[in-house]
């Protein structure tokens, strides 16, 4: 154990929380109770540890970086207060080696500064603004980037580079090693809190804990796996000048992303019904059971990512002018909702819900899962919201048998 390293953090720990971090004149200490709990390690029954404490805290105060006081009738035994001593703060970061909070933060607005001069992306300089803010303002991340100045420098070179795709896709491995060569240092130490900044400042949504990070991470273009939309269904296009009729392709097909940028809806064929299916295994059981021609069925998954969304942008441009019908089938939860909105509120504004109702719910209760209070409270949000009208009854009955229900119950 460290002892001097342990007291001279702890101490300015509390130091870089207090007000005297930034008010120079404040008289208040930056204290310790040894004996109260806030020093676990120093245990007085063990005279070895007590003694050793005692003796690194007594050089400590002897160079003038800290103060102490015995504990009453233990004078040469038991310290039962250490200060440190704020005119010596910057002589206490360098007995340990530790780089102090103010260049730290220093070190993080000049590399804010440098990247808003470099991106044009509206999501990003607002979080960068919002960072910045804090820091000057309350010299704090304010939880907007990582305590460790290793990892909040990480997350801004990620952003860095993801303003570089501009619209593009890139693996995360890959884009791991391309940031920090290292193939898993991105999933370690920076995908959670970059995950984070573009929930709320790119998309701007308060999504449920079912949309996961590797969605979110999706919607600007990076994916644990190479990105493709899967249909079934007989719609003419065109790709590098060709005429291709998908309609014998009667187990489903698989485009990858480029072939989607480049493809033009040119027919509907028979199709006269789409339906976009959330989840992996019901499309598949689709794909497997349905025979009817009029129906295209088109693998939607969780939250789209923008390559389907060009893809369904284009067969919603196609296929409205001759009134084709469009319905989303997901699960019966707070996700399967705010998927469906999403989808009718960017693209489709005629879409309709696919056993997604009371009759639905009522139908597979038994294999429905039990929800928590916190839950129930957002689901009771979603009956004030008129974007989510189509789902009222169903909500109602929800919160009533405190039942969610996913879409995998109607292949039993």
């Amino acid at each position: 154990m460290e002892y001097k390293k342990l007291v001279l953090d702890r101490l300015l720990d509390r130091y870089e929380k207090s007000k005297s971090f930034n008010n120079e004149n404040s008289r208040r200490r930056i204290m310790l109770k040894m004996t109260r709990g806030d020093m676990p390690e120093y245990d007085i029954e063990k005279p070895l540890v007590r003694e050793t404490f005692n003796s690194v805290i007594k050089d400590l105060a002897d160079n003038g970086l800290v103060g102490f006081e015995w504990a009453r009738y233990e004078e040469g035994n038991i310290i039962e207060k250490v200060w440190l001593n704020v005119s010596r703060v910057e002589d206490c970061y360098a007995e340990i080696g530790r780089k102090a909070k103010r260049a730290v933060l220093d070190s993080l607005l000049e590399r804010i500064t440098d990247l808003k001069g470099k991106t044009e992306d509206s999501w990003i300089l607002s979080f960068l603004a919002d960072a910045e803010k804090a820091i000057k303002e309350k010299s704090s991340t304010a939880g907007l980037l990582p305590v460790d100045e290793e990892q909040a420098m990480a997350v801004l070179k990620a952003l860095d580079y993801l303003r570089t795709l501009d619209g593009g896709q890139c693996l995360e491995r890959v884009f791991s090693l391309r940031c920090f060569n290292d193939s898993k240092y991105f999933e370690k130490k920076v995908k959670k809190r970059l995950a984070g900044i573009i929930r709320r400042y790119y998309l701007n949504h308060d999504l449920p804990e079912e949309i996961s990070d590797d969605d979110i991470l999706a919607q600007v273009g990076i994916l644990q796996s190479p990105e493709q939309v899967d249909f079934k269904g007989g719609i003419v296009c065109k790709l590098g000048g060709k005429e291709i009729d998908f309609s014998p392709f009667i187990y489903g097909v698989s485009l990858n992303a480029d072939t989607v940028r480049n493809l033009t809806i040119t027919g509907m064929g028979s199709v006269r019904k789409i339906l976009f299916i959330e989840n992996k295994a019901n499309y598949i059981h689709m794909l497997n059971e349905n025979s009817d021609e009029t129906l295209m069925i088109v693998f939607h998954s969780g939250f789209y990512s923008p390559v389907k969304g060009v893809f369904f942008k284009k067969l919603y441009e196609a296929a409205h002018p001759y009134g084709i019908e469009f319905f989303h089938w997901g699960d019966i939860d707070l996700g399967g909702f705010m998927i469906f909105r999403r989808l009718k509120s960017s693209i489709i504004p005629s879409l309709k819900p696919y056993l997604m109702d009371r009759e639905a719910f009522e139908r597979r209760i038994k294999y429905g899962k039990k929800f928590d209070s916190k839950y129930a409270e957002k689901l009771k949000m979603l009956l004030e919201n008129e974007n989510y009208s189509e789902f009222k009854e169903v909500i109602r009955l929800m919160l009533e048998k405190n039942m969610k229900l996913e879409q995998e119950a109607f292949l039993i």
